[in-house]
C-alpha cells in the first residue's frame, strides 16, 4: 500500500472499477480498495442485461468500444431487449415513451401479442397484451466485464487492493485531501471516491438517511436447448431474464407483494420469491419444457428517495465524492457515468449529463 495516493476509490463493484479505469486511463494516481473480492456484492449477480437509453451515459458505444480496445471477452452481444407488458397501462405509458422519444435515441417499437410471439417463436400468456421492443440493446457476462475491466485498469497503472476494508474515513476539515485507513495501511489521498453502494453509508454518515437497502432474489436454470435469443423483462423489471451463452436462463424479480420483507442489507434468499420465480417461466410461456434449478441467490440494491443515483461531490473543496444509489441499474451506465465522474473530478466543470444525480440535492448529505 501507498502511504499517499492522488485518488483512492473505496469499492470493487463495476462503478468502483470503471472509476479506477477511467482515472488511470487519464493518467491519475489511483488505489482502490475493496474490503472482500472484486465483485462480491451486486455487481456480479445481475443478470447483465444493458439497455441503451436516449442519455449519453448509457450509450451502448461505450461499452461497445472499451471490450473491443481492452480485449475483454466479456461475451457482449446486442441481440435486442424485449418487455412484455401485463396490461393496458403499461401500453399506454410505451406509446407516451415512443411520442417523447428523441430523435437521436435509439428506435423504440410498441408490438402487439401476436408480434412478441413471433419475435421469441413460443407461445406467449394470453396475459401480455404485446411489448416494448428495443433492438438496439445489450447482453453482457458482468463478472467477466468486472474483471477484464479491473486487468485494463491495473495494464493502465491503477493500484487495485482486495481484503482490503476501509475501517475509518477522516476529510480534512481545511479541504486538504482525506485520509483513509485500512488494517494495514493509512493512505493520504487527495480526492476520494466512495463507490461501495450499500457500505456507503458507513463511511459517510450524511446518507444513512438517503441510501436505503432493497434485496433482489435471482436464479438460474440448469443449462438448456437455446430458447431465448434477446433479453427479457416483464413491465418495466418486476421480472427479467436472459439466456447465457451456456445456456442457462438467468432470472431475476418477482417481488410482488414481499417490497417490504425485500428492505435488507442481508443477502438471504426469500422462499416465497423464490418460489415465484421458479414457476414464472412455465406460467409466461404455456409451451416451455420443464425447468431444473441450478443456483439460487440475492444481492443487495442501494437505493434514494427520488430514484436517481448519488454522482458527483458532496464537499466544497471536491475531496470526497459519490457514486451510489443506482437501484440495481449501475451495469448500463456505469462506464459513461464514471468517465463523466472524473472528467469533472479532472477538469473541476459539472457534466451537464450528471446534473440531476448531485448528491447535494440532498442536503444532509454534506453532513
Amino acid at each position: 500500500m501507498p502511504e499517499r495516493a492522488e485518488v483512492v476509490v473505496v469499492g470493487g463493484g463495476v462503478m468502483g472499477v470503471a472509476t479506477a479505469y477511467w482515472l488511470a486511463r487519464f493518467g491519475r494516481d489511483v488505489v482502490l480498495l475493496e474490503a472482500r473480492r472484486l465483485g462480491s456484492g451486486a455487481s456480479t449477480r445481475s443478470a447483465g442485461l444493458v439497455l441503451g437509453r436516449s442519455s449519453g451515459l448509457e450509450d451502448l458505444s461505450i461499452l461497445r468500444t472499451l471490450v473491443a480496445d481492452e480485449e475483454i471477452d466479456a461475451q457482449y452481444q446486442e441481440p435486442g431487449h424485449l418487455a412484455l407488458a401485463s396490461s393496458e397501462r403499461v401500453l399506454e405509458r410505451i406509446r407516451e415513451e415512443i411520442r417523447r422519444r428523441p430523435p437521436s435515441a435509439s428506435p423504440l417499437c410498441l408490438l402487439d401479442h401476436d408480434g412478441c410471439e413471433e419475435l421469441l417463436g413460443m407461445r406467449i400468456n394470453a396475459g401480455y397484451l404485446g411489448g416494448r421492443w428495443l433492438p438496439y440493446a445489450g447482453v453482457v457476462h458482468p463478472a467477466r466485464l468486472l474483471y477484464g475491466l479491473a486487468r485494463a485498469a491495473i495494464r493502465r497503472g491503477a493500484l487495485i487492493a482486495q481484503q482490503a476494508p476501509v475501517t475509518r474515513l477522516t476529510v480534512n476539515p481545511n479541504g486538504d485531501g482525506a485520509i483513509v485507513d485500512t488494517p494495514s495501511a493509512r493512505i493520504r489521498a487527495r480526492r476520494v471516491v466512495l463507490a461501495c453502494g450499500i457500505g456507503t453509508r458507513r463511511l459517510w454518515r450524511g446518507l444513512r438517511n438517503v441510501l436505503t437497502a432493497a434485496r433482489g432474489q435471482m436464479l438460474a436454470t440448469a443449462p438448456m436447448r437455446p430458447l431465448f435469443r434477446v433479453g427479457l423483462a416483464v413491465d418495466w423489471g418486476t421480472a427479467y431474464w436472459r439466456q447465457a451463452d451456456d445456456g442457462a436462463v438467468i432470472l431475476g424479480g418477482c417481488r410482488g407483494p414481499d417490497d417490504v420483507s425485500e428492505a435488507s442489507a442481508r443477502p438471504m434468499l426469500n422462499e416465497a420469491i423464490q418460489s415465484r420465480l421458479t414457476s414464472f417461466l412455465p406460467r409466461t410461456f404455456p409451451d416451455f419444457p420443464p425447468v431444473t434449478v441450478a443456483r439460487r441467490w440475492a444481492g443487495i440494491m442501494d437505493e434514494t428517495p427520488d430514484g436517481r443515483p448519488l454522482a458527483g461531490a458532496c464537499t466544497p473543496a471536491g475531496d470526497l465524492w459519490l457514486l451510489a444509489g443506482f437501484g440495481g441499474h449501475g451495469l448500463p451506465p456505469a462506464l459513461g457515468v464514471a468517465h463523466a465522474l472524473v472528467q469533472e473530478m479532472i477538469y473541476e466543470q459539472r457534466v451537464p449529463e450528471l446534473e440531476p444525480f448531485d448528491p447535494l440535492r440532498f442536503p444532509e448529505v454534506a453532513r
